[in-house]
């Protein structure tokens, strides 16, 4: 691919590349050595690459013509070089005096060649039926900028840190629908983390997320819950019960649906600042790709940017590349999800299943994942929903906490479902249930 700058352009790039090492180290992940549009400038450049990544320096001339002579063909010839390293040293210093304009030039011809190679691999993935790969693919080659982060000194940082820990901690937790949890999270779950509800099928993953959703609400948060399993219809019911507390079976009668849309109004003018979207998408079908197409297109056409997003559930969703083994796929899919939450600074929850013997057991524990156990690598906090026939027909449900990043795990919590309008809580107060964790 030619360099679309002039030769002396090309040789100013080289210049500052092998004599100013602030100048290496901003450009060299832009560029390329098929960038340049001879060869002698490529493999000018791939030299003082490879002597850098084995070495930590730039290497002078000498070293440069032995690394390019021991590489040379039989008909070329190191003289050549000689002489373009010599063009390259007498480059107009007052012209190259301007880093940030050769900064500027590579950063803008970096990311228009990015975007080539990006329609050019896309093709090739929409070829293979691949289509849902594509957004990122595209992504990635938009992203490219020369900004450099290399993260924070320890020392050097502490205190502006903690005022900014301390400043905003309160803020950014969001509370799960049981109290004793909280309190060990000191107030919730935060942004940028992926959280997990673990059960067999039938046992009320879906419910869980419900009741989380509802608990978002009331925190004045702003919900998008996807459904990859249920009509919107079915889901926004089930939510209809919680918001309200009305029976779900009794919704559809004539009196019901008065007082529905007087608690709902109630709601509204209660929690302002809550939104709720639900999106159903065909099981198995959506990626998350699919996912950040839609948080876009809300964000551009509707203004909304979830605080939350809600998945309902793992399993239903394809990775963005086709995987052969379910087990990587499903692992797969639990990256993207906590990549997704952290380039879009929201919280992420989803439901996942377990295997057969989840069903068996008295407590779910990260054993019982179904098909895959390195989904809950990803997961900052995961709890399973334990239930027997006996507690099922009691309203009686046990959460135990399989996996917290940065708190208390291990432990059960007694929870009542109330399976008339589809609320789960906490069974006991904060100090019975300390007892019953302690016991």
């Amino acid at each position: 691919m030619p360099y679309e700058f002039s030769e002396n352009i090309q040789r100013g790039i080289l210049y500052l590349c092998k004599s100013n090492k602030d100048f290496y180290l901003q450009i060299v992940n832009l560029i390329k050595e098929s960038y340049f549009e001879y060869p002698s400038h490529q493999n000018i450049f791939n030299t003082i690459k490879n002597y850098f990544d084995s070495y930590l320096k730039l290497p002078n001339d000498d070293f440069v013509l032995e690394e390019i002579r021991d590489k040379l063909g039989e008909t070329e010839s190191i003289t050549e070089y000689e002489d373009e390293l010599e063009f390259i040293n007498k480059v107009d210093i007052t012209a190259i005096n301007n880093q940030e304009y050769y900064m500027d030039l590579i950063e803008k011809f970096a990311r228009r060649s990015a975007i080539k190679e990006a329609i050019k691999e896309s093709l090739t993935l929409i070829q293979e039926d691949n289509i849902d790969a594509v957004p990122e693919v595209i992504k990635k080659a938009l992203l490219i900028n020369r900004d450099i982060n290399v993260g924070q000194s320890y020392f050097d940082v502490a205190r502006n840190r903690w005022d900014r820990i301390l400043g905003t901690e309160e803020a950014e937790k969001f509370g799960t629908v049981l109290p004793m949890c909280n309190d060990q999270l000191e107030g919730g779950n935060s942004r940028k983390e992926l959280c997990m509800v673990i059960a067999p099928p039938g046992v009320g993953k879906s419910l869980w997320l419900v009741n989380q959703s509802v608990q978002a609400l009331t925190e004045q948060r702003k919900v998008l819950y996807l459904s990859l399993e249920m009509s919107e219809d079915k889901i926004s019911q089930r939510f209809d019960s919680v918001m309200t507390g009305l029976p779900n079976r009794k919704l559809k009668e004539v009196s019901t649906q008065l007082r529905l849309h007087q608690k709902l109004e109630a709601a509204k003018e209660k929690y302002p600042n809550s939104r709720l979207i639900i999106k159903e998408f065909p099981t198995g079908q959506a990626t998350v790709a699919t996912v950040r197409a839609l948080l876009h297109q809300l964000e551009n056409y509707e203004g909304f940017v979830p605080d939350i997003l809600i998945v309902d559930y793992l399993e239903l969703l394809r990775p963005c590349r086709k995987i052969e083994a379910e087990w990587q796929a499903q692992q797969r899919i639990a990256e993207e999800l906590r990549g997704l939450a952290v380039e879009y600074n929201m919280l992420v929850w989803t439901a996942t299943q377990t295997n057969r013997q989840g069903k068996m057991v008295k407590i779910i524990t990260d054993a019982e994942l179904g098909d895959s156990y390195g989904k809950i690598r990803t997961a900052d906090w995961a709890i399973s929903l334990n239930q027997t026939e006996e507690e099922y027909s009691q309203g009686k449900m046990r959460g135990y906490i399989v996996k917290a990043r940065d708190s208390r795990q291990r432990y059960i919590i007694p929870m009542s479902v109330n399976y008339k309008n589809l609320r789960i809580t906490q069974e006991l107060d904060y100090d019975e249930t300390e007892k019953a964790i302690s016991a």
